[in-house]
């Protein structure tokens, strides 16, 4: 009797933990929508204070676009595997490094007057 209990009560930890681990919404993933926030506000940022082109910041916004496809379409099953989460995080990464790349290279326009 005493040996069902523990083996009932062992189960049920286990059971509690497997889910605790298991994410709410298997596409959910606030990391990449909070990276993907913030490198459009360096974009943004990089327009306001003149460190990027109009062409520069064209061709970074439609890198941009091209992460959030395939964010989308890793969504579309339902379930956003670690494959695609490793993917997308990679797009990221090359999206930052060409953000910076462009931010800080020597062309530059007149910065847009700040409206007050």
């Amino acid at each position: 009797m005493k040996i069902n209990t523990i083996i009932a009560a062992t189960t049920t930890l286990f059971a509690v933990a497997a889910f605790a681990q298991a994410p709410a919404n298997p596409t959910a993933m606030p990391r990449v929508d909070k990276r993907e926030a913030r490198q459009e506000q360096r974009i943004e940022q990089g327009k306001a204070s003149g460190a990027l082109t109009e062409k520069e910041a064209a061709r970074l916004e439609k890198g941009q676009t091209r992460v959030q496809t395939a964010e989308e379409k890793a969504k579309a099953d339902g379930t956003v595997t670690n494959e695609e989460r490793a993917k997308l995080t990679h797009m990221q990464n090359k999206q930052s490094h060409h953000i910076a790349k462009e931010k800080h290279d020597n062309q530059t326009t007149t910065p847009a007057p700040q409206s007050k």
